[in-house]
C-alpha cells in the first residue's frame, strides 16, 4: 500500500537531553533541525545520540503529538517530544515489524526502514510537559526503526509503501498493550 506523507521535521541532537540525567534535571542539549539528511545503511542519522544504537531512528506522529499538547492545554513545541523524523498521514504503530521505504516526491530519492517496535514514552515527559503527558502518549509515543537501505530523506510531501493494509487507518490510534519501561 502505498499513501502520501508529510515528513514536518528531522531533527538530530548529539547529546541526551533527558535520558542518562539524574531525575527530572533537564539538560541543555541542542537540538539541530534538518531540512534533508543522509541516511547510511544500519546506522542513524549522522551526530545523533542514537546514531550507532540498537534503536537508531525514532518518528513521531505530528497529529499524536498535537493532541498530546491540547489535551494538556500546553503550547505546542514538536521538539519537546525528542523523536528524530515527525510525520503526519499515517498510522506509526501498523509498521513495527514492517519494512517500508519513504520515497521523496520527485522519486529521485528514498530510504528503506525497518519498523523496530513502538517507542514507548518516558516518565520525562511528564517533568518536561506536564503531569499526564506519559499517559497520554502510552501506546502512541512513536516508532523505533532502522535504516535498511540509505538514501536521502526531505521535508515535504513524500510517499510511504509498505506491504500493510492499516497506514492510514488513525495516526492518533493506540497500541492496546505496548511494552512499557
Amino acid at each position: 500500500m502505498q499513501t502520501n506523507i508529510i515528513i514536518h521535521n528531522i531533527f538530530t541532537s548529539p547529546e541526551h537531553h533527558y535520558f542518562t540525567r539524574e531525575k527530572f534535571n533537564v539538560g541543555h542539549a541542542k537540538t539541530i533541525t534538518h531540512q534533508s539528511i543522509e541516511c547510511s545503511t544500519e546506522k542513524g542519522l549522522p551526530n545523533d545520540r542514537f546514531e550507532f544504537s540498537k534503536y537508531p531512528i525514532t518518528l513521531i506522529s505530528l497529529e499524536v503529538a498535537q493532541e498530546v499538547c491540547e489535551e494538556l492545554n500546553i503550547p505546542f513545541d514538536i521538539k519537546l517530544f525528542r523523536r528524530n523524523i515527525v510525520v503526519s498521514g499515517v498510522y506509526l504503530n501498523a509498521l513495527i515489524g514492517k519494512e517500508f521505504t519513504i520515497n521523496y516526491h520527485d522519486n529521485n530519492s528514498s530510504v528503506i526502514f525497518e519498523g523496530l517496535e513502538h517507542c514507548a514514552p518516558c516518565t520525562w515527559m511528564n517533568a518536561v510537559m506536564k503531569k499526564g503527558a506519559y499517559k497520554l502518549m502510552s501506546g502512541r509515543g512513536g516508532l523505533r526503526a532502522k535504516i535498511l537501505h540509505g538514501g536521502i530523506l526531505n521535508c515535504g510531501e513524500n510517499i510511504l509503501s509498505s506491504n500493510t493494509q492499516d497506514i492510514v487507518s488513525n495516526p492518533c490510534g493506540r497500541l492496546l498493550k505496548p511494552k512499557i519501561p
